[in-house]
């Protein structure tokens, strides 16, 4: 139950924060060189790694490590319900204009899965070494 609470407070956060900064990293210039490269279809690049990693992906990865680290419970269960209660607040908030978006759910899961990941094993490192 704690895990789920811990879990859904985070998402709200990294929903709020998100969209905050998704405004701020959308706003970066794509460099002249770059855009030559990255016409067309494979704009989805910049998309990815400047936009919604900037964005979502450094919130997400941060909190959650955070989390992991701090309060040590279930990270799977923590990375599901603030996953869930992202979408859902994002779906919530601006629902006349949200759409499932392929770049932003790959970011989002990615960091989350990774942050939960290094802060697990981080958490059985320095429990071994205490050893």
């Amino acid at each position: 139950m704690k895990d789920t609470i811990i879990g859904l407070f985070i998402g709200i956060a990294i929903a709020f924060l998100g969209v905050y900064l998704t405004g701020f990293s959308a706003a970066i210039a794509v460099p002249e060189q770059i855009g030559k490269i990255l016409s067309g279809s494979s704009f989805i690049i910049w998309e990815v790694a400047v936009t919604q990693f900037l964005g979502y992906g450094v919130v997400t990865f941060l909190l959650l490590f955070f989390a992991v680290k701090f309060f040590k419970p279930n990270p799977w269960l923590i990375v599901l319900s603030a996953l869930i209660a992202c979408e859902a607040v994002l779906f919530i908030a601006y629902s006349s204009s949200y759409t499932i978006y392929i770049p932003h759910f790959l970011i989002v899961i990615g960091c989350a899965v990774l942050g939960a990941y290094l802060a697990v094993r981080q958490n059985s490192t320095s429990k071994a070494a205490a050893e």
